[in-house]
């Protein structure tokens, strides 16, 4: 009786251990199952990461093209308005010239004894 009793007892805690067995087995599948999919989410967001940093990448250059072409575009103002300032104030002295001369030549014809 003792040795059925003995048997009877291990069956129970073979029973036992089988069954947390198939319990830490159906964890163990559930937590392989989150770590895929972790690891793929993971995958995704340095994907993602990666195109994002390229097109800031891409941004930042195109921004940087802009303000040089600004600049260049801003010096190119500055030069043709040096240039266009000059060019009038000589056309202005021309014609002050000019009016000098004229008013010269009027005196010279009012009063050709005086010149």
């Amino acid at each position: 009786m003792s040795t059925a009793i003995r048997v009877e007892e291990l069956l129970k805690k073979t029973e036992a251990l089988s069954n947390e067995l198939e319990t830490t087995r159906e964890a163990f599948t559930k937590l392989q199952k989150q770590h895929i999919k972790t690891k793929e989410d993971a995958k995704t967001a340095c994907s993602k990461l990666h195109y994002t940093s390229m097109q800031v990448s891409t941004l930042r250059q195109g921004r940087d093209d802009a303000v040089n072409k600004l600049r260049r575009a801003q010096q190119n103002y500055d030069t043709l308005n040096r240039t266009m300032t000059k060019q009038a104030a000589g056309w202005v002295q021309e014609r002050l010239d000019e009016r000098a001369v004229e008013r010269s030549n009027k005196i010279k014809r009012l009063l050709p004894n005086v010149a």
